[in-house]
């Protein structure tokens, strides 16, 4: 039965900013555990609902359907969606800025960096978003083994608009 369904982990729920204060909340929880068992353990709860949330998509071949999910805690949660087929599996890319300012003055940077999405098409031309990374050869080396899995081709239109500028 696993070998019909395909597990894809999107990326976490949560900013690193987010997870960088659940895991402060953590140690926080893991010194007064002698002291306050009660709130250490609500405080460590409440970080590890933190580090577990993140998103997904399963596939499932032999029911033609699909599930978009969030999970916390291991438990996924997300409906069924049928699909009658899937055309292909492409690949865009995206500028991302970023504005971060300094605590003490207004004075802010901007980071701009290119980010490589991966989709599924399917054949009513629905598009789903699969995975993004920052490098674009680990995308292809995910998309892959989900292309392999679906039995479907992968289209780099990033590829053709480099080649037809």
């Amino acid at each position: 039965m696993a070998q019909n369904k395909i597990d894809i982990k999107t990326g976490t729920l949560f900013p690193w900013t987010f997870q960088l204060i659940a895991g402060i909340v953590f140690l926080v929880g893991l010194s007064i555990i002698a002291d306050r068992p009660v709130l250490s353990l609500s405080l460590i709860a409440a970080s590890a609902f933190v580090f577990s949330g993140y998103t997904g998509m399963e596939i499932d071949k032999e029911k033609n359907n699909y599930r978009e999910y969030m999970s916390f805690f291991f438990i996924k949660g997300g409906k069924q969606i049928k699909y009658s087929g899937i055309e292909k599996i492409f690949i865009n890319s995206t500028k991302v800025k970023q504005q971060m300012y300094t605590a003490h003055t207004s004075h802010s940077s901007v980071f701009t960096n290119m980010e490589f999405n991966g989709y599924l098409k399917l054949e009513n031309g629905q598009k789903i978003h699969l995975l993004t990374k920052r490098k674009k050869e680990k995308l292809v080396h995910e998309l892959k083994k989900i292309a392999l899995f679906l039995d479907v081709q992968i289209d780099d239109t990033v590829e053709r608009q480099v080649k037809s500028a």
